[in-house]
C-alpha cells in the first residue's frame, strides 16, 4: 500500500541522532549556522558565475544584451536603428523581445490576420503575429486530445498551438525562422533576426491545422492545408545606411584571424546563408559552388571560423593522421557520406543523384592525385596496410539505431574474442567499431515515418530511444578504454534534417500514414539537443541548416543540390577534427 502520511511510529523511526542534535541547538546557534550556510552558498554561486563568464569569454562573440521587460521605445533623437553585427545570438532571448510599439497589419485574410512588428533600435529584428480570427474554431481545436502523455499534450497546446506555418525570407540572406510560439487563443508569434541588410521578400504558408503536424494519438495520415498567407511580401532592412556582409569579406577576415575564434567543436554552430552569385564579388569556393548549385546562397558561421574544410585538397596532409570514420543512420546520413566523400576526394563534381541503399567505403591520402570519389560500380583504390590515409565508411542503413538500442535492450552475453586479456567483455558492436576513431550518427526519420515503416513513435518514445542509445555509446567507450585498451570513439550527432511538407497526398501516401513534418522534426531536434548534450556528444543542428531550403529539395526529401549539404559538411568536418590527433 502506498505510503501517504507519517504515523507517530514512523516519525519516531525517522528521528535520527542527527536530527536530535539539531533540535538541541539554541536559537542563536541556529541563526549563526544559517548565516554560515548562506555565506558558503553565496561563495559557491559566485564561483559558478565566474566559471560561466570565463567559458563565455572564450567562445564566439554572442549578443547577450539584456531583455527589457517593457515594450521597446524609439531611439533618442530619431537616430536610425543600429546596423547588424556579425555575432551569434541567443534565439530564446531574441524571441522574448517586445516590439509591440511598432506593429502594422500586413494581411487580413479570411482565416488569419498577420501583423509585422519591427525593432526601432536594431536593424533586422522583429516578429510576425498571426491571429486566427474564428475564436470558436480555435476553442474546438484546443479541446482535441493529441497525446497519451498528458504533460506533453499540455506543453504542445500552450507552446506550439494547433496551427503550423513555414516562414521563408529571400534576399540578402536566406532564412527560415523556427522559433514558433503560441501566445494563446490561436495567436502565434514568429520571431526573426536577419544579419544581412537590404531588400527582402517573405512568404508565409499555413501548412497544418488542428494539431495534424504534431498529434500523437490518431494513427492516420497527417492532413495538410498548404495555404499561402502572404507571398513575396517586401521588407526593407536598413538598406539606406548599412552595408551588407559578403562571403568574400568574411573569409578575408578569417585569413587575418580578425576577431574570429574557432567555432565550437561540441555545440551546434549558428550561421547565416548569405546571398551569393554576384559576379566579381565571390570568394573562390563560393564561385564554384554557385556554379554547381545555381542556388545563390552560401552558408557562413556567425562570429567564428572553421580551420579545416578540405576544399579541393586544401587539408590533404591531415590524411596522414590515419583516421577511420564510421557513418550510420538513415538516408540523410547516407547523402552526408556522399557529400563528405566528394569533399575529401577534392573534386568539384556535383552529387547529381540520391544513390539508394548499400554500404560504401573510400580512402584518401595526402597525394591528392590518388584520391577519387565513390560511384556505384566504380573500383576504389585501397591503400596498402602501411600507407597513411583517412577512411570513411557508411555501414548501411540503421534507421532505428539497432546497433545500440537493440544490443543495450537485449543485454547480450559479452563474448571473449581471441585474447581474453585484451578483449574481454566486449560485444559485436565494440569489435566492429574498434578501429574507428570517429562515428557520425542520426535517427528520427524512420521512427517518425509511416506505421508500416516502423514509425509513429511518440516524442516520449523517441526521447527514451535516444537516452538508451547514448547510454550504450558511453558504455561502449568505457569498454574501449578498459577492455580493448584503445581510445574512446569521437561521437558526432548529425542531427535531424527538416522534411518538405506534402503538397498533395495520393492514396498510397495516405496508406503509408507518414508523420514527418517540420514542426514534429523541430520538436524532436530540440529533444535530441537536450538529451545528447548531457553526454558531451558533439552535435550538428541539421534542422536549422536545412529548413531554409525546405522547398528546394530535388527529390522531395533530401537536400543534395542545395547549399544546405555544403553547410552540413563544413560543420561536420569541424566536429570530426581530422587534422588533430586528440579530441
Amino acid at each position: 500500500m502506498p505510503h501517504t502520511e507519517d504515523s507517530p511510529d514512523d516519525l519516531q523511526k525517522h528521528w535520527t541522532p542527527h536530527r536530535q542534535c539539531l533540535y538541541r541547538l539554541s536559537g542563536k546557534k541556529l541563526m549563526a549556522l544559517g548565516l554560515l550556510l548562506t555565506a558558503l552558498s553565496a561563495m559557491f554561486l559566485l564561483h559558478q558565475s565566474t566559471e560561466k563568464e570565463e567559458l563565455a569569454a572564450s567562445a564566439a562573440p554572442l549578443d547577450t544584451k539584456p531583455i527589457i521587460d517593457s515594450a521597446e521605445t524609439p531611439p533618442p533623437n530619431n537616430e536610425p536603428p543600429k546596423c547588424p553585427q556579425w555575432v551569434s545570438f541567443d534565439v530564446n532571448l531574441q524571441g522574448d523581445k517586445d516590439f509591440s510599439n511598432n506593429c502594422r497589419v500586413i494581411a487580413s485574410l479570411s482565416t488569419f490576420e498577420i501583423s509585422l512588428c519591427e525593432s526601432m533600435r536594431e536593424c533586422g529584428q522583429g516578429y510576425f503575429i498571426i491571429r486566427r480570427k474564428d475564436n470558436t474554431e480555435c476553442k474546438k481545436m484546443m479541446a482535441k486530445s493529441i497525446s497519451w502523455d498528458v504533460d506533453f499534450e499540455t506543453w504542445m497546446k500552450e507552446t506550439i498551438g494547433p496551427d503550423a506555418f513555414t516562414v521563408i525570407f529571400s534576399g540578402p540572406q536566406r532564412a527560415a525562422p523556427t522559433d514558433w510560439r503560441h501566445q494563446g487563443n490561436c495567436t502565434y508569434k514568429i520571431p526573426f533576426r536577419l544579419t544581412n541588410t537590404g531588400n527582402y521578400t517573405v512568404t508565409i504558408i499555413h501548412t497544418h491545422d488542428n494539431f495534424h503536424a504534431i498529434q500523437e494519438k490518431e494513427r492516420t495520415w497527417q492532413r495538410v492545408v498548404n495555404q499561402p498567407q502572404i507571398v513575396d511580401f517586401p521588407i526593407n532592412i536598413c538598406s539606406e545606411h548599412c552595408s551588407p556582409f559578403t562571403v568574400k569579406k568574411i573569409q578575408e577576415e578569417w585569413t587575418q584571424l580578425k576577431n574570429y575564434p574557432l567555432c565550437d567543436r561540441v555545440k551546434p554552430v549558428q550561421g547565416v546563408y548569405l546571398r551569393s552569385g554576384i559576379e566579381g564579388e565571390m570568394a573562390d569556393r563560393e564561385q564554384y559552388k554557385y556554379d554547381l548549385f545555381k542556388v545563390p546562397y552560401f552558408w557562413m558561421p556567425l562570429g567564428c571560423r572553421f580551420d579545416q574544410l578540405f576544399e579541393l585538397g586544401s587539408n590533404n596532409r591531415c590524411h596522414e593522421r590515419n583516421q577511420s570514420i564510421e557513418l550510420i543512420g538513415d538516408s540523410q546520413v547516407r547523402v552526408a557520406w556522399d557529400i563528405l566523400d566528394r569533399r575529401l576526394a577534392g573534386t568539384k563534381q556535383l552529387l547529381s543523384d540520391n544513390v539508394h541503399e548499400g554500404s560504401r567505403t573510400n580512402y584518401y591520402v595526402s597525394e591528392g592525385d590518388k584520391n577519387t570519389f565513390w560511384e556505384e560500380d566504380k573500383k576504389i583504390r585501397v591503400p596498402s596496410e602501411t600507407e597513411l590515409r583517412t577512411m570513411i565508411d557508411f555501414g548501411g542503413r540503421d534507421g532505428h539505431l539497432h546497433w545500440f538500442a537493440k544490443d543495450y535492450m537485449d543485454n547480450p552475453e559479452y563474448e571473449r574474442d581471441g585474447n581474453a586479456e585484451s578483449e574481454a567483455e566486449t560485444n559485436g558492436i565494440d569489435r566492429k567499431l574498434k578501429h574507428f576513431r570517429s562515428m557520425v550518427f542520426n535517427v528520427g526519420m524512420w521512427p517518425m515515418s509511416g506505421i508500416r515503416d516502423g514509425g509513429h513513435f511518440t516524442a516520449a518514445r523517441f526521447k527514451a530511444m535516444l537516452y538508451w542509445s547514448a547510454e550504450a555509446m558511453m558504455e561502449m567507450n568505457r569498454r574501449r578504454i578498459v577492455a580493448m585498451k584503445t581510445e574512446p570513439i569521437n561521437i558526432v550527432w548529425h542531427g535531424l534534417a527538416s522534411f518538405p511538407v506534402y503538397t498533395s497526398l495520393d492514396d498510397d501516401d495516405k496508406k503509408r500514414k507518414d508523420w514527418r513534418s517540420p514542426y514534429r522534426l523541430k520538436i524532436w531536434s530540440d529533444i535530441a539537443e537536450k538529451v545528447l548534450s548531457k553526454y558531451g556528444i558533439r552535435r550538428l543542428d541539421a534542422f536549422e541548416l536545412t529548413m531554409p531550403f525546405l522547398y528546394d529539395t530535388p527529390d522531395g526529401a533530401h537536400f543534395y543540390k542545395t547549399p544546405a549539404v555544403e553547410a552540413e559538411t563544413d560543420e561536420l568536418l569541424h566536429k570530426l577534427n581530422i587534422c588533430e590527433s586528440t579530441f
